[in-house]
This record gives C-alpha cells, sequence and structure tokens, in this order.
C-alpha cells in the first residue's frame, strides 16, 4: 500500500518532466503502468483513496508454498490499472523467479495484468504466478529499486522513487542471504545519471502495507508530494541535462 506515497511524488512532479522510460517494481508495478499510459497524476491519487472494497484481506492456512497467507482478491484491481491504457512510453516490469530467485525484465507489449499481479505477490502472503511454466514473485524482493533494468532500456538518466529505505532488519537480512543465492548484480555504470526521491521520514510498519486505510493512504500521498516538491529542482536538472 505504499504506493500511495509514489502517487503523491506523481502528483509533484507529472508537470515537469515527461519519461521517456518508466520501469516498476512491486506495487510500483502498477503505478509504473499508469504513468507509461498517460493517465492523470489524480487518477492515481484516486486509485490509492479507494481501496476500501480491499481494506481487509481475507487470512487463511495455506496447503503448499505456492499458496499465501491471504486470500488474493486484488485480481480486479490489477486488471483494473491494466485495462486503464496502453502505454505510451517504454514500459517494463520487474519480477523474481521463485526458484532460482534471480529477477527478470519484461518489456511492453510482452506484458499483462498477470505480470503486474507477479510483481505485486509478496511472498508467503500472496501467492506467485505462473507464467509461461515459471513461478514468478514480487518484482522487488532481491531489489527495491532495479535501476539496472531502467539502464537495460537505454535509460541514462533515472529518476527512481524508493518507499523501502528503512526496512526492518529481518527484511534487510534476508534480502542479503537472497541476493547471496541468487548471485545478483545489479550494479550499473557510475556514468548513469540517478535522482531518487524516498521517504525523509517513516511510512509505518510493514504491517501498515497488509491493511488499506485512507487516512494512512491520505498520509501517504502528503509525504509523497512534499518529498518530491523538495528535490523537484534536482529531478528537473536530471532531465534537462544533455
Amino acid at each position: 500500500m505504499f504506493g500511495a506515497y509514489q502517487a503523491g511524488v506523481w502528483s509533484a512532479l507529472h508537470d515537469a518532466i515527461r519519461p521517456d522510460i518508466v520501469v516498476g517494481a512491486s506495487i510500483g508495478s502498477l503505478n509504473g503502468w499508469l504513468v507509461a499510459a498517460g493517465k492523470p497524476a489524480a487518477e492515481m491519487e484516486n486509485l490509492w483513496l479507494n481501496l476500501d472494497h480491499i481494506s481487509r484481506p481475507r487470512w487463511r492456512i495455506p496447503r503448499s508454498l505456492r499458496e499465501g497467507l491471504i486470500a488474493d482478491e486484488m485480481d480486479h484491481l490489477y486488471q483494473e490499472v491494466y485495462e486503464a491504457g496502453e502505454p505510451k512510453s517504454q514500459y517494463g516490469v520487474v519480477l523474481t523467479e521463485t526458484f532460482r530467485l534471480r529477477p527478470r525484465l519484461f518489456e511492453w507489449p510482452d506484458v499483462t495484468w498477470e505480470h503486474l499481479a507477479a510483481s505485486c505477490s509478496v511472498p508467503l502472503f500472496l501467492p506467485p504466478r505462473k507464467i509461461n511454466g515459471v513461478f514468478y514473485a514480487d518484482g522487488g524482493l532481491v531489489d527495491p529499486l532495479p535501476l539496472w533494468a531502467a539502464v537495460r532500456m537505454g535509460a541514462t538518466r533515472i529518476v527512481a522513487v524508493n518507499v523501502l529505505v528503512q526496512r526492518p532488519w529481518f527484511v534487510r537480512a534476508t534480502v542479503k542471504a537472497v541476493r547471496g543465492y541468487s548471485r545478483y548484480r545489479g550494479d550499473i555504470d557510475p556514468g548513469i545519471e540517478v535522482a531518487t526521491i524516498e521517504p525523509k521520514e517513516s511510512l509505518g510498519a510493514a504491517s501498515d502495507t497488509l491493511f488499506w486505510d485512507r487516512d494512512r493512504a491520505q498520509r501517504w500521498i502528503g509525504l509523497g508530494k512534499k518529498d518530491a516538491h523538495a528535490t523537484k529542482h534536482l529531478v528537473v536538472e536530471c532531465f534537462e541535462r544533455q
């Protein structure tokens, strides 16, 4: 649900920049799709302020590791976003192969709503998605800020939004272990310009991402706008510099 913060960032920046390439991972896959499709910033805000229908997840005891602790009732949300419009700029979404724990980039037009769903599938909580015989899960599992994907698509200047700056120690340890197992290397050329926007104050506990609440969503949108406005001049300079 930290996607509301990203919506606030875009509300502050949409009138200043027009990205040629948009890459999304995890919940950013949904917002990224809307940005690439050229949807109004207000529409993205409205999405995150009206999720009453998924405000209380249905917990369950999974029958296997291929099921999650939460009954996934969000398919209609993924489909709604996907059907909002096709990308007008290059769009890529990052998924994680659950067996090898390696991130993979999929680019439009080879992207379906199930790719968005897979990128949002948080391990243990939401079930992975099987696409062309391969199971995929959360695109931000190995790297919450996959800059390499944007570079692979041709980006030379990047505006990145990182909502997972303050992660619990056990999450950091898990990510470190996953990276070691998958032999992940996400380094990018030091010549690539990157302007990063991230929360200057805590967005809340990890559990807050599982339960939608309108007041929290409103607060996150406000924080996103505030942080983006504070660095807007740097973002504009990054895009204008030849």
